[in-house]
């Protein structure tokens, strides 16, 4: 029994390269396979490729069977799958540890009897006391939570556990205790794909190591070949582990040490056997004889989202804009955004929207923003314009042919829809479609410190009479930085909702009634983000206001800028004069 993956690419709309290119591998059952590579190499994409949570290239089958189908009564592979995320103990939502075990064994079907017996040997083999069913899983201490996490991923006794990270955030007891937890999985024949920076804990239980740089494969070996060929390590531009480091330390001294990886207790043991010989023999050990244990090692972690690269479209989608406009002050470039609305929201017909389609248009040209940026944006609504242009039109009782294109009768009451209502409902609404887009650009192209700062210095005359400019510069501020952050904590959540329900469809959408396992968890993690901004902004000494503030961002108008508000002018003498000319 295997996986197969089979010339798998992922690609992302407007990415300068794909997240994983051409990657063939056959992963098999009993075995533990690791992932490894530096950040952004692709590992935990092959894993959702894998839990059929990315769009992909290629094929991919588990067990002999494709892995998603969307007919009825077919089986899929995906259901042979259990998927263990990152932090998992983030994705508990139910309103009982039992209803935890209940979601997750939902799709299987199972009686009553069996599912109660699937919960209770889950919750004894991971040390979860009977009484804890009935509680609350988020009223449990936080090694608790992620023990009911790690035995509702194992309940439905899949034959794959795909795992991202499963150390992270342990302490040495509970790794020790998890991977026992592995390893039984392993002898009963469960597949185990590990994605991991933990070397020096999962290399000596790895079967295989499978290693991605750039969304491709490295190198593909058993663990017992990786063993023996340390250059490889530098070919996947990957640090040598410490257990590598030890093993060839003693090769160097003269002992024989075998081609394997050696857990911590081992390496430990072979280095005081190493010397408890020497002092046999009689010599003492120098300082230049004696091997020296290396540094430790320094384990790889996500890097940390930055606060002045992040706008509402992602940091990379700022980093790529057009530098001229980046480069401009964010004063002349607030002007412009808001005589650019002006404009749009006082034209009266479609002649002067399309002239303001166009505009928008170069705009987007010109700041050379990615339009995946703009789709999340648009795309909803796009959806609202049309049903409200729609409910618009409809009317009841109306007159034939009295600004109605249609006429239903519908029982005794007869049905109109006026075509005239539902365009003017839709011209309402492509006005502030451009206007959203506008929005999204300057936002693309200016950072939030940018534009807090910007927004401070428009507002600073405004402080003489009271006006709270410095907290409605940090309020907008907050609002610009969280929004993708709010739309990253969404999708994360929304990727573990699916997965554990087994409701994956190829277009990527959830269900309804799968909607509260992503919503709680979502709810949870903002009032979690909310109180770690509190205490920032309280740290930061931002509970008073009026205080003298240094500034990473210095701001300063040059020509171009000058050049931006002529523009500016020009463009609204020429907005403003389009409803009277036609």
């Amino acid at each position: 029994m295997a996986i197969k993956a089979e010339r798998v690419s992922v690609r992302v709309g407007g990415a300068s390269r794909p997240l994983l290119s051409d990657v063939s591998c056959t992963l098999e059952s009993g075995q533990v396979t690791l992932l490894i590579g530096r950040n952004g190499a692709g590992k935990t994409t092959l894993l959702d490729v894998l839990g059929g949570l990315a769009t992909f290239e290629g094929s991919i089958t588990v067990d002999g069977l494709p892995l998603m189908t969307e007919k009825r009564g077919v089986a899929s592979g995906l259901e042979r799958t259990g998927q263990l995320f990152q932090y998992p103990e983030a994705q508990l939502f139910a309103r009982s540890v039992r209803g935890e075990f209940d979601y997750s064994l939902r799709y299987l079907k199972l009686p009553g009897a069996e599912a109660k017996r699937r919960t209770e040997e889950a919750m004894r083999e991971f040390g979860l006391a009977p009484e804890l069913a009935g509680q609350s899983p988020l009223l449990l201490s936080g090694g608790e939570k992620r023990r009911v996490a790690l035995a509702s991923t194992v309940a439905p006794t899949p034959d794959w556990l795909l795992l991202d990270e499963p150390t992270a955030g342990l302490d040495p007891e509970a790794a020790e205790e998890l991977l026992a937890s592995l390893l039984r999985r392993k002898a009963s024949g469960v597949g185990l794909v590990v994605a991991t920076h933990d070397l020096d804990l999962l290399l000596p239980i790895a079967d295989r190591v499978i290693a991605l740089r750039g969304g491709r494969i490295a190198f593909d070996r058993p663990a017992a070949e990786l063993a023996a060929q340390p250059e490889l390590w530098a070919h996947a531009q990957l640090g040598k582990p410490l257990c590598v480091e030890l093993t060839e330390l003693l090769r160097e001294s003269g002992e024989s040490a075998p081609a394997a990886f050696w857990t911590p207790a081992e390496a430990a043991d072979a280095w005081a056997a190493q010397l408890g010989r020497r002092e046999a023999e009689g010599a003492a050990p120098s300082a230049d004889s004696s091997p020296q244990p290396p540094e430790a090692a320094v384990t790889a972690v996500p890097e940390p989202l930055l606060a002045g690269n992040a706008g509402p479209s992602g940091s990379d989608d700022a980093a790529g804009a057009n530098p001229s406009i980046r480069s401009l002050d964010p004063r002349s470039k607030w002007l412009f955004y808001m005589i650019f609305s002006i404009g749009i929201f006082v034209q009266r017909d479609w002649f002067g929207l399309g002239i303001g389609f166009v505009l928008t248009a170069a705009l987007v040209i010109a700041c050379r923003v990615p339009i995946r940026s703009l789709t999340p944006f648009v795309r909803p609504l796009l959806g609202i314009t049309a049903i409200s242009a729609v409910v618009s039109g409809i009317g009841m009782g109306g007159k034939p042919g009295e600004a109605a294109g249609l006429t239903i009768p519908f029982g005794n009451v007869e049905l109109t829809f006026s075509i005239v209502s539902a365009l003017a409902t839709t011209l309402e609404f492509m006005k502030i479609l451009c206007v959203l887009v506008g929005g999204i650009l300057l936002s693309a192209t200016t950072t939030p410190l940018e534009m807090k700062r910007g927004i401070e210095k428009l507002l600073m005359p405004l402080v003489l009479i009271r006006f709270p400019a410095e907290a409605l510069s940090l309020a907008a501020s907050l609002l610009l930085r969280f929004v993708p952050v709010l739309r990253k904590e969404a999708g994360r959540f929304g990727r573990i909702a699916k997965s554990r329900g087994k409701r994956v469809r190829r277009s990527g959408k959830m269900r309804l009634r799968d909607l509260p396992a992503m919503f709680v968890p979502l709810l949870l993690s903002l009032l979690q983000l909310a109180s770690d901004l509190t205490l920032a902004l309280e740290a930061r000494g931002y509970t008073r206001t009026g205080l003298r503030r240094t500034s990473a961002v210095t701001l300063r108008l040059t020509r171009r800028d000058g050049a931006t508000f002529a523009a500016s002018a020009a463009l609204l003498a020429v907005m403003l004069a389009l409803p009277r000319l036609i």
